[in-house]
């Protein structure tokens, strides 16, 4: 039998904003006299009154397994579990132990990791692993809880807060230039952050009642659409200008090249209409059409896809638009019909082969048809050099869990707030999260 000794510190984290705290467990483990050839870990933290965090990825070295859970509230009977995995993927060692998690101060506790006798039946010796050195104690240094021109996280990342981010997020879009436009519907704003910089920009205000948001691509404009049917275009300089009047409420709009695609409650069930973008004039239109929950445009495929609403079952569908003719195909549907669970959101692949939708499920933007499944479900996720990142909520975190091109789960980290968006631009990770109702956090990441 294999016994493996390490130190569990829960140490402080982030402020804590009530009696109950949240803390970081950090764990190490040496790999002195290991004979099962770890390759690689994870570790779990739960309890009757949490939420499960993890499996989050350990670090493995040729002499150490170490890594961390951020954000465990406080308490007592914190469970934490690691497994040890071998090249071929089995498990090779194995412990659980409990822990008291205690706001603002540092506890620890041993950890037991036993031989699976199965996945490593052969191995000479004993196979026992003797603990060495000490944990650090992982107290975060100040900054953590973020201030408006940026403070230091010990993942290395930046996070921006302050009033400037006290608003209720509806929607947001990261343009080619790296301005994230943020939909504000309480006060009829588009809060707008430069990345690259670091900065805030001025809010586009809204002149009535805003229900929905599109930008372009570049960013030069920003559409808000009221209730009753007007649309504004808002421009890079700060000019507002009247662009069109939908004959109802335009619910979702998506930039599609040279012209505006909306979706409005008038006629049969909804109507699609195609605005001309240089002109603001109405130059297609069709009901009987499906509303729209999440909207996402292909340049490449000519295509609008929807996740539908409004209808049960729900389903994905496509409209074929032409950018430069100004023309609108018929709404077709995928060969499913509610055979698959479809929730917010949806998200286009860069190579806008296929669509993903919340349940980590894949369909080909040819004809709609299943293709694979993450088997991960999502609340938004980014592309970067072919790995997928996704977040969650997790209790009151954000779960960030980076995938390679093959779904293996390479990394996972926890986050303060809840999960509301996350984008890549310029080589940075740029997570959103919501600290709590009113006010959004952003970080920004190395990938």
């Amino acid at each position: 039998m294999l016994a493996a000794c390490a130190w569990l510190t829960a140490c402080q984290g982030m402020p804590p904003e009530g009696p109950t705290g949240s803390e970081t467990i950090r764990m190490e483990i040496s790999l002195s006299g290991d004979v099962c050839a770890v390759t690689a870990a994870d570790a779990t933290v739960s309890a009757p009154d949490m939420t499960t965090l993890g499996p989050v990825a350990l670090q493995v070295t040729e002499t150490v397994i170490e890594g961390r859970i951020s954000q465990v509230p406080a308490g007592a009977a914190r469970t934490v579990r690691v497994n040890a995995f071998n090249a071929s993927g089995r498990v090779v060692y194995s412990g659980s132990t409990q822990v008291e998690v205690v706001a603002g101060s540092v506890t620890s506790a041993h950890l037991v990791l036993r031989r699976d006798l199965q996945n490593c039946p052969n191995a000479p010796g004993s196979g026992d692993i003797d603990i060495t050195g000490t944990l650090e104690t992982g107290e975060t240094p100040p900054g953590d809880a973020g201030t408006p021109d940026g403070g230091s996280l010990p993942d290395g990342g930046l996070v921006l807060d302050g009033p400037q981010l006290a608003f209720t997020l509806d929607d947001a879009t990261l343009t080619s230039g790296g301005i994230i436009h943020f939909f504000d519907r309480a006060t009829d704003k588009v809060h707008r952050l430069d990345v690259g910089n670091r900065r805030f920009l001025s809010p586009y205000a809204g002149t009535a009642d805003a229900v929905s948001m599109a930008v372009s691509p570049d960013g030069d404009t920003t559409y808000l659409g009221y209730t009753g049917g007007r649309i504004d275009a808002f421009s890079l300089d700060g000019t507002t200008r009247f662009f069109a009047a939908a004959p109802e409420t335009v619910s979702s709009m998506v930039v599609a090249g040279g012209y505006l695609f909306t979706v409005d409650g008038s006629g049969a069930w909804d109507s699609h209409s195609l605005y001309q973008r240089s002109t603001g004039a109405r130059v297609a239109t069709a009901e009987w059409r499906y509303s729209a929950r999440s909207i996402v445009f292909s340049p490449v495929n000519k295509r609008v896809y929807l996740l539908n609403a409004g209808v049960s079952p729900t389903d994905v569908t496509m409209v074929d638009v032409d950018p430069v003719a100004g023309t609108m195909g018929v709404e077709r549907d995928s060969p499913y019909h509610g055979n698959y669970s479809l929730p917010n959101p949806l998200r286009l692949l860069p190579d806008e082969s296929a669509v993903m939708v919340g349940s980590g499920l894949f369909f080909n933007t040819s004809d709609l048809t299943y293709r694979t499944s993450l088997g991960l479900s999502f609340v938004d996720v980014a592309f970067h050099e072919g790995r997928y990142y996704l977040i969650d909520t997790v209790g009151d975190t954000t779960q960030l869990r980076v995938l390679s091109s093959t779904f293996d789960i390479l990394s996972a980290s926890y986050h303060a707030g809840r999960a509301k968006r996350v984008f890549v631009h310029g080589g940075e990770l740029v997570l959103v999260t919501e600290a709590r109702p009113g006010q959004l956090q952003v970080r920004i990441l190395a990938p």
